[in-house]
């Protein structure tokens, strides 16, 4: 795990700040509205069984596998298909807005990879898109990304410390040290502000059932990437795992 060491973000995504976002549309079957466009609960699930994985698993007497076939491993939940479903939808629009290109910062193979779900999944290709047009908009205003607040940069930590990618009890300064100069969390909070306007304009809402919303984050460490999902309410402390 991480220690007080400085932690450099290889791809910046925001926590999807929707101020906006309001659950005025309640159609059971629908996850999310996304201006005139719906993801649909069987879209949902689509995606998500797409993303599951299969490997076989190691031998344990008390539990033998049946005829040694494969069983589905670790994947990601639908709340992460719904966070990353609207993430996307409203990067998109941002990127239109400000006139930002993706930039080809990782391919669909290393972000399956990573995330260890199948390359050919919708949930791989819309995740690569998701990390490619945030790290453009991203390089847009990282010029000036300003100084990130304690609250915010105690926010990312806690994130991590909830999936396990630095150690519990740091107290601020620590994770100062470990942010070095934090502006990576100062831009990702300047991206939250319009993903946050972009819902609004959007008239974009989920269904309740699938608040808070998060957005996907990825930074590095010495073991490689780290993924975690950041709440949308700035200064919750209820963070989705990536199980």
């Amino acid at each position: 795990m991480l220690r007080a060491r400085r932690l450099a973000s290889i791809v910046v995504v925001a926590a999807l700040g929707l101020g906006g976002l309001a659950a005025c549309r309640s159609e059971p079957t629908v996850a999310a509205y996304l201006g005139d466009r719906k993801v649909t609960d069987a879209q949902v699930t689509q995606i998500f069984d797409g993303a599951k994985t299969t490997a076989t698993p190691a031998a344990d007497p008390a539990s033998p596998p049946a005829s040694g076939a494969p069983v589905p491993g670790p994947a990601v939940s639908r709340q992460q298909v719904v966070d990353l479903e609207v993430s996307l939808d409203l990067g998109r629009q941002v990127a239109k807005e400000q006139g930002v290109q993706q930039i080809n910062a990782v391919t669909v193979d290393q972000v399956a990879s990573e995330l260890g779900v199948p390359v050919d999944s919708t949930y791989a290709k819309d995740y690569t898109e998701w990390v490619n047009l945030s790290q453009g908009i991203f390089a847009k205003i990282s010029a000036n990304p300003g100084k990130a607040t304690d609250d915010q940069l105690r926010s990312v930590y806690d994130a991590l410390v909830k999936v396990k990618a630095i150690e519990p009890g740091f107290d601020l300064a620590q994770i100062k040290q470990a942010f070095g100069d934090g502006e990576f969390v100062a831009a990702a909070f300047q991206l939250t502000a319009l993903l946050d306007k972009a819902a609004s304009a959007s008239n974009t809402s989920v269904n309740p059932r699938y608040l808070p919303l998060s957005a996907p984050m990825v930074v590095s460490s010495q073991s490689g990437a780290v993924f975690y999902d950041l709440p949308y309410l700035e200064g919750s402390d209820t963070v989705s795992d990536r199980a």
